[in-house]
């Protein structure tokens, strides 16, 4: 199911569309292409694995226009994303609304609003969240697909992920994958990081399990567990990144050390790995 804003201006219907569309494929992971008399501006993040798309249509597709205040008129502009998507994701989707609505004195309309409104940031991820969680309840099987992790977690997550390739200082140093284990009986999921000890790492944020693996073993720690151990080996990578921490490469061999003879609890819950894309805030 798509979820849509829509833009509007009061009034009249007069912009800068060359100026639209300029804005629109500067931005990164941007895409301008053309349907017939439709301009599409199609936004593929790969990072965030986020999709939406920009539409400049040449009809109104608004459902209900008529109850809406007449005063406001419906340019045929509109951005469309699918419903079940992590807020963090969508609020991408939202800064861009919300410099179009400033630059060019748009407004913005849901389904959800009573009528066309100004920007309003908290108003627009209100609206979403409303239609995802009446979504989740229509279409409650279908979520048992999806994985769930707290919001702020995942915020967390998206934002290193974001400046991951800005760190600096770190060529010798392997910064661990993300993994995403869920129970079998529930939808409830962890955040993990695979950890082979073949140099010194960087633990991102908000993990909480860490599966190291060596030639002969495979086994699942808490990461406090292990932290409680190596703690004092531990520092951060940077005093921007909170809950971001790196092992230096002169206590790498003391901390290995250390792991080998480790005998801690492993995490005895049967758990198998989700892929990332299925894990949702809902």
């Amino acid at each position: 199911m798509k979820f849509r804003y829509y833009f509007f201006k009061e009034q009249n219907r007069v912009y800068d569309k060359a100026e639209l569309l300029t804005y629109l494929e500067a931005q990164p992971f941007m895409t301008l292409h053309q349907e017939g008399a439709i301009k599409i501006a199609e936004y593929h993040n790969n990072v965030l694995d986020m999709n939406a798309s920009f539409v400049l249509n040449t009809k109104s597709i608004v459902p209900n226009i008529q109850r809406l205040n007449p005063a406001y008129l419906d340019l045929n502009i509109y951005v469309e994303f699918d419903v079940v998507n992590n807020t963090y994701k969508v609020s991408k989707i939202i800064d861009m609304i919300e410099v179009i609505c400033r630059r060019f004195n748009f407004l913005v309309y849901n389904e959800c609003f009573e009528d066309v409104l100004p920007f309003k940031r908290s108003l627009l991820t209100g609206a979403f969240e409303l239609v995802k969680q009446a979504y989740k309840k229509k279409y409650e099987e279908e979520f048992m697909n999806y994985s769930k992790l707290s919001k702020q977690c995942l915020e967390s997550i998206y934002a290193f992920l974001e400046v991951k390739d800005q760190l600096t200082n770190i060529d010798n140093y392997q910064i661990l994958d993300y993994v995403f284990l869920r129970e079998r009986e529930t939808r409830l999921a962890y955040v993990a990081v695979t950890l082979d000890l073949s140099k010194p790492f960087i633990i991102p944020p908000s993990v909480q399990l860490v599966k190291i693996v060596t030639e002969d073993t495979e086994r699942i720690v808490s990461l406090q567990d292990l932290k409680r151990k190596i703690g004092k080996y531990l520092s951060l990578v940077d005093s921007r990144l909170i809950d971001v921490y790196m092992v230096e490469e002169r206590y790498f061999k003391a901390v290995k050390k250390t792991i080998a003879k480790l005998k801690l609890d492993e995490v005895k819950v049967p758990l198998r790995e989700v892929p990332f894309k299925s894990v949702l805030d809902l």
